[in-house]
């Protein structure tokens, strides 16, 4: 693209030189602007992988560009994602493997208004996390369970991105049973306890995330009976 536009630069200039010896430099002046391209991105929250990629070329007086094109790369994989004209500069990617991918929009810059050529841009690199959703189950070891018996809780996370890591919190209600429990390579996680208050009671499993998974949450309801109450005979 770059050596196309420069090829193109060179002729106009030789042509403005060579076309009309002795006047031609005096009658025509090539003209450079140049031009800055601004890059925003907006993952789609509820389909994982899919990006919208908006560009904004403006040139050294402060004005958009009439023409030219964008390519929208992904400098983390060496792919290009897609192009489109100043006119409609905006595109949506769709499957983005999870991971970090680096975003760049570059400008092919213009020479459709001689003598004024912009000049082409590159946007600064931007950083993109791609999370894949897990399947985050929580279960215990009794439903039912006697005030002071022991109950354990177990977590399992799971995904299509491999075994996924980091750790989990466990609530009783609003108040934190155990934080941070961190998960085995099997990408599961137990806690044993027996300081659950009587009735019933709303546990809650809350996945930190990692790299490669996002942030995920659930709750059960666990039974914990209340003592007999004692009869009294009567007299």
């Amino acid at each position: 693209m770059r050596i196309s536009f420069w090829r193109a630069l060179l002729g106009a200039i030789m042509l403005l030189v060579f076309a009309r010896p002795g006047v031609a430099l005096a009658q025509y002046e090539v003209l450079t602007d140049r031009t800055t391209i601004t890059l925003a991105v907006v993952a789609d929250p509820d389909v994982p992988g899919r990006v919208n990629l908006r560009a904004e070329v403006v040139s050294a007086f402060g004005t958009g560009m009439p023409d030219g094109r964008i390519t929208f790369h992904d400098m983390a994989t060496q792919r290009v994602l897609g192009w489109t004209s100043v006119a409609q500069p905006q595109i949506t990617v769709e499957g983005l493997a999870p991971g970090r991918h680096m975003l760049r929009a570059d400008f092919s810059g213009s020479t459709g208004y001689m003598p004024l050529i912009t000049l082409p841009s590159q946007s600064a690199e931007m950083p993109l996390d791609i999370l894949v959703r897990p399947v985050l189950t929580l279960s215990s070891s009794d439903e039912v369970i006697a005030p002071g018996g022991l109950v354990t809780f177990n977590v399992a996370v799971a995904g299509t991105a491999g075994v996924p890591g980091g750790a989990v919190t466990l609530r009783d209600g609003d108040e934190v049973v155990i934080a941070h429990l961190r998960l085995d390579q099997a990408g599961m996680a137990a806690f044993t306890t027996s300081a659950l208050l009587s009735g019933t009671r709303s546990i809650s499993a809350s996945y930190e995330g990692d790299g490669r998974y996002a942030a995920a949450a659930t709750q059960i309801q666990q039974q914990v009976t209340s003592p007999l109450a004692a009869v009294t005979p009567r007299r």
